[in-house]
């Protein structure tokens, strides 16, 4: 039989149940079978178009989409467990991936705007619905891409929906699928798709821009560019099988064909005032600041992400610890200050251009800002920088006359 290495792989992903690879294999045959039989290979061609024709009709069965109320979706494939064995790269046995299980982030809750969080709810939500939806021809978001600027928590977003459907979440940071062995790079991709698709699970593709940049890119050679292509086929077939989450600070690089592929886009903005005043108590723990410290360390971190307010609060305490700051309320807030003014030194990117330029700067300066911009009243600042009330007031009539004896000329 001429075919029969084709028939011998059709009978193997049939067995193994996965219907892309099955569909792959006979279009193999069709186009074998064009010239020794071109009856059976149209019988075959309408067979395959039938069956495309269903997937648009119907994306994913109903028994593979119920939720519990959870809402835990029911996607097909085996269990995920914790002694699963992980795909490796072949050239050097790496694993290509981690799991982070439900349970491993029970309780977290990441701290974010109310639009984005109510909009997340209703991502999750989704899972829960999957009937009405299927009555309306969708089916619930199967692929969203989560991007914004280093240190947001796009990870911990990811993380976050996982545990809210109760699924382990395959976790691979693409620049680590990237191999020099030609070839290799598609093939660990492909392993890592068999792998998510093979469990229930969601799959979290970490630095995407790593391959998934623009294939017109003239720097890059004919290999990325298969492998973008490779790429999207997996996440074509996954559409079907399971929920996949992406993550870029880079999203200016990706492909357009691959933004086309994420129905959901979601940006993940740096903290506003509000978050940065939960973000900033939860690290501070279990320290508690007066309510001017906590006001000047808001508006001192405006611009920063939530991995940056970690880092400055860390770095904080270490320096208190240091300095055994403990004793009165005055010796406290200076101990603040003095910690930030540290951070400043040490971290000279951590805080905005200005808000470094104070810190660094005088007192008298930093005082009159945190009056007239933070919002801190004169007492506030004083006890902050430490000054005097008086020695505020004054030095700002000093300064609002002499720039009013400019404006006029004298």
């Amino acid at each position: 039989m001429d075919q029969f290495d084709i028939v011998l792989a059709l009978a193997r992903t049939a067995a193994s149940g996965d219907s892309e690879r099955a569909r792959h294999q006979i279009q193999r045959l069709v186009q074998a079978l064009e010239k020794s039989a071109p009856d059976q290979a149209d019988r075959l061609g309408r067979l395959l178009t039938r069956e495309a024709k269903r997937q648009e009709v119907a994306p994913m069965a109903l028994e593979q989409m119920r939720a519990t109320a959870a809402p835990s979706p029911i996607l097909p494939g085996e269990k995920l467990g914790r002694a699963t064995p992980l795909p490796h790269d072949r050239e050097t046995a790496t694993p290509l991936a981690r799991i982070v299980f439900p349970e491993d982030n029970a309780g977290l809750v990441p701290v974010l705007a109310p639009v984005l969080a109510d909009a997340l709810d209703d991502l999750v939500g989704e899972w829960g619905r999957t009937e009405e939806l299927a009555a309306l021809g969708v089916q619930p978001n199967m692929r969203c891409l989560l991007y914004g600027k280093p240190g947001v928590g796009k990870t911990m977003v990811a993380r976050y929906i996982g545990a809210k459907l109760g699924l382990p979440i395959v976790e691979a940071r693409l620049d680590g699928l990237v191999s020099s062995f030609l070839g290799t790079t598609a093939r660990n991709i492909g392993a890592l798709f068999d792998f998510a698709d093979r469990y229930r699970c969601i799959l979290f593709l970490d630095e995407f821009d790593a391959i998934a940049k623009a294939r017109d890119d003239s720097q890059e050679v004919g290999e990325i560019k298969r492998v973008v292509n490779a790429l999207l086929q997996c996440l074509d077939a996954r559409g079907r099988r399971g929920f996949t989450l992406a993550a870029t600070n880079h999203e200016h690089l990706l492909d357009p064909a691959v933004w086309r592929r994420f129905e959901g886009r979601i940006e993940i903005l740096p903290p506003d005032a509000e978050a940065r005043h939960s973000l900033l108590s939860r690290f501070l723990q279990p320290l508690v600041l007066g309510d001017a410290e906590m006001k000047m360390l808001v508006w001192m971190t405006e611009g920063m992400s939530g991995a940056d307010l970690e880092t400055l609060i860390s770095g904080g305490k270490r320096f208190l610890v240091m300095q055994e700051a403990g004793g009165s309320n005055g010796s406290r807030r200076r101990g603040l200050l003095a910690a930030l003014r540290r951070q400043a030194m040490l971290s000279g990117q951590l805080f905005g251009e200005e808000r470094r330029r104070l810190l660094l700067g005088t007192n008298d300066d930093l005082a009159a800002e945190l009056v007239t911009e933070a919002g801190l009243t004169q007492r506030e600042a004083g006890l902050l920088v430490g000054m005097s009330q008086s020695t505020i007031s004054r030095r700002r009539r000093n300064v609002a006359n002499n720039d009013e004896g400019r404006a006029s000329g004298g």
